[in-house]
Parts: structure tokens; sequence; C-alpha cells
């Protein structure tokens, strides 16, 4: 793989970010969350249906889309730092 510019590091980062809307990204990925509960045999394929507890506490402290829509970023970011660092 050749290197890849800043400028196209930064246009990747934009192009994968959760909230871009140019590329739909939050569409296509509440569209994969939808199909991995329908696998999953949930009665929902809404993620904020969908509610995450804690198990020690007995709470439920955010919906699935919250969780989805911040481990994307964060997921994200280190794929394109591992990208990034194949070029130099």
């Amino acid at each position: 793989m050749g290197k890849l510019s800043r400028r196209d590091m930064e246009e990747l980062r934009e192009a994968c970010s959760y909230d871009c809307g140019y590329t739909d990204t939050e569409e296509v990925v509440k569209d994969i969350t939808a199909q991995i509960l329908e696998e999953l045999d949930s009665d929902t394929t809404y993620g904020d249906e969908v509610g995450l507890v804690d198990s020690d506490r007995g709470e439920e402290f955010t919906t699935l889309d919250d969780f989805v829509r911040i481990f994307w970023d964060k997921a994200v970011e280190k794929i394109l730092n591992v990208v990034e660092s194949q070029g130099r």
C-alpha cells in the first residue's frame, strides 16, 4: 500500500466518522446494528430500544446505540492510526 498524504488521512477520518453526513455513516452503522440484533434473535432491531445494564448495580447506564456510536469512532481512530503508520 502506498503512503497516504496527511490530507488523504484527514478526509478518510472525516468520511469514517459517525457523524459524517455525506457518507451516511450513522445510517450504515445503525443498519449493521439492526442486522446483528436480528442475528441474535432480539425482539427489536433498534439499538435505542436496547439498554446496557451494569450487572453489579442492576441499572441501565446507556443504550446500545450510544455505546455503538462511541465504539465506532474509537475503533475507526485506532484502525486509521494503523493505516497511517503503515505508510511511514
